[in-house]
């Protein structure tokens, strides 16, 4: 028999050392003995800067894009709407994206109810992981500092503010590129085809939240993996074919189970004319978003259709303040890949990701230069990432090697390139900070001195760095805050301050440009609900399915997260999908199902007599009493 005895509570084990729990605090905050002291303190100020910018006032949004709150809400209430992205409870009609991150705000709103935090917060949250998880990305094959200043680029970046303050899919589709990247790189340096894999799962998963877009990732990925892998060259193919059959599970296995569907037995795909999830992977979120066939249907004020297509659109007053204001200290860091590469001076981690970051860039620009039709600015969100590591990459480079005449000179016509960009972003927003720039003007001069000419001490050499960075991220700090402090709403959100006195997404209509048409206007934020309306379909017996139908989706989601009932959209976003015809509207109507119809401001097409709304209008109009409601025409429909 043991005469051991075991411990009293409390009581250390024999043998063992009991560290100081503050030595332990201390040790966590320090971080990786190899890095120095301050960088832990670093990455903790990125994520509270981050976090900061992403959640302040968060509500001030309420319900943000209604047509995907009002989705959020659809499934939190109705397992059905869950997994197919339906915009209302009772199923009539999807969205026209993916369900993927609609899965994620319907799942918060079943946790937290139906408020703007639990439809806003989790797209914030993802904002702060995917710039620590850009900082992880960069600072491996680089260092901690390259790291920490890619980060802070992405972070306040306006357009990504804006995106992760908001409930579009972008948010999502942003991190699962960031977190793509990542597993790529892994699998390069480590030589390990599970990162491959995982790599395709999430390029999977971004097919299941904004369908072709992630493809804008797949050739950085391929010629990266496929140039600097460690493992023989026709593995590297198997490889890499392996991490293509994944993502086609990961992101194929819901549209075939939707496409195999009866059609009568779920909602009709919206965004489509055949109800077919392919005809909406191929057509309206494909090739029609790249030849301008999608705009023939959709016209929202935040729609950049009528910009040439060229890169000389990011010069256009709409793309500058996005994420131009580092553009060409991007194209810098660019030159000093191909340099890099060229030289093979560097490690293979360190070269595969710079090649992915440049191929990645050139992608996204290329596509989003010269797709025609709907452009919508937040867009630009896809190419911030690796023009962040660029633009680090590029400053840091040349910041070492400033001793030297020719990279001092190329620094120094890099931050006056971007000071020019710059001016002519705060030129376009003077009604809101008529001061900056001149403001600018007199920074720009005083850093583009400091880094051309030779520092004569340690002490100014520090001052030469230091100002030129406060000054390239004054601008897009000013911008990014000013989108913190602002209200967005509606289909077409733009981060900063108005442009050229006009703002598009702000709640307030009246700073809209006078020249558009308000039934363009509804397109992006919808009919603004009426009270006396609310109560009415809030008095509807909870048998009728639809307590009203009305057309168009932002319109009807309005309306559906006001009265907490579900509202059908006729004719889906734009009131031209042909859901429901006339003769699937009455039978509706005859048995019981649609309570009401309330009719505003019609979409355009609506309001020519296009389209099965157009019909629903005036059979509707021509067989039931309108009563005027404070401005909408409510018709009870009864059997």
């Amino acid at each position: 028999m043991s005469n051991k005895t075991s411990p009293l509570p409390g009581q250390a084990v024999p043998g063992t050392v009991i560290k100081d729990p503050s030595r332990v605090i201390r040790e966590w905050l320090r971080g990786n003995p190899a890095n120095q002291a301050w960088v832990r303190p670093a990455i903790f100020a990125l994520m509270v800067l981050t976090a900061v910018l992403y959640m302040w006032g968060l509500d001030q949004n309420g319900w943000a894009n209604s047509y995907y709150s009002a989705a959020a809400m659809a499934g939190s209430e109705d397992w059905t709407a869950f997994f197919y992205g339906s915009s209302d409870p009772g199923n009539a009609i999807t969205v026209d994206k993916p369900p993927l991150s609609l899965w994620i705000m319907a799942l918060s709103v079943r946790i937290f109810g139906l408020n703007s935090w639990s439809m806003l917060l989790p797209q914030a949250l993802m904002g702060v992981v995917s710039v620590y998880l850009l900082y992880r990305m960069v600072a491996k094959p680089t260092d901690p500092a390259t790291g920490l200043l890619a980060g802070l680029f992405f972070a306040v970046t306006p357009v990504a503010t804006v995106m992760f303050r908001y409930n579009n899919p972008d948010a999502l589709l942003t991190l699962l590129m960031i977190g793509t990247a990542y597993a790529t790189l892994e699998a390069i340096d480590r030589g390990k085809l599970r990162w491959l894999l995982v790599a395709g799962a999430l390029v999977g998963a971004g097919f299941l939240t904004k369908q072709l877009q992630i493809l804008l990732i797949l050739p950085a990925l391929g010629v990266s993996y496929l140039v600097f892998s460690r493992v023989p060259i026709m593995r590297r193919f198997i490889h890499f074919g392996a991490a293509v059959s994944v993502a086609g599970l990961m992101g194929g296995w819901w549209f075939m189970l939707v496409q195999l569907a009866d059609p009568a037995s779920r909602p009709f795909i919206g965004g489509t004319r055949n109800n077919s999830v392919i005809e909406l992977t191929v057509g309206y979120n494909g090739l029609d978003r790249l030849t301008g066939e999608a705009a023939v249907r959709t016209m929202t004020p935040g729609n950049s259709d009528d910009l040439k297509t060229g890169f000389q659109r990011f010069l256009e007053p709409q793309f500058t303040g996005q994420f131009g204001w580092l553009l060409p200290l991007a194209l810098a860091g660019i030159c000093v890949t191909g340099w890099l590469l060229w030289k093979r001076t560097d490690g293979t981690p360190k070269r595969a990701f710079l090649l992915l970051c440049a191929a990645w860039f050139a992608t996204s620009a290329t596509v989003l230069a010269f797709m025609s039709g709907i452009v919508h600015p937040y867009y630009s969100l896809v190419a911030v990432p690796p023009l962040s590591c660029l633009a680090a990459v590029g400053f840091l480079h040349l910041v070492r090697l400033r001793r030297h005449w020719k990279p001092r000179l190329g620094l120094g016509m890099a931050v006056l390139a971007c000071m020019i960009f710059a001016y002519v972003s705060a030129a376009r927003s003077t009604s809101d900070f008529p001061w900056f720039p001149q403001a600018l003007l007199i920074l720009g001069s005083i850093s583009t001195a400091l880094v051309v000419i030779p520092a004569p001490d340690l002490r100014v050499r520090w001052v030469s760095v230091a100002v030129p960075l406060v000054t390239l991220l004054a601008g897009p700090m000013l911008w990014s805050a000013n989108t913190t402090l602002s209200p967005h709403v509606g289909a077409g959100v733009i981060a900063g301050p108005s442009i050229l006195h006009v703002r598009t997404d702000s709640p307030d209509r009246q700073q809209l440009p006078a020249n558009i048409p308000p039934t363009l206007l509804i397109l992006s934020y919808g009919d603004i609900p009426v009270a006396g309306v609310i109560d009415r379909l809030q008095q509807e017996p909870q048998s009728v399915t639809w307590p009203t139908a009305m057309i168009g989706s932002e319109s009807a989601a309005n309306y559906q997260l006001a009265s907490g009932r579900a509202v059908m959209p006729v004719g889906g976003f734009d009131g031209t999908d042909p859901y429901p015809t006339l003769e699937q509207f009455q039978d509706f109507v005859h048995a019981g199902r649609i309570g009401s119809m309330v009719i505003q401001k019609l979409p355009p097409t609506t309001l020519d007599g296009h389209g099965e709304a157009a019909k629903i209008v005036a059979w509707v109009s021509n067989h039931y009493k309108a009563q005027t409601i404070g401005g909408a025409q409510y018709y009870a429909l009864r059997p």
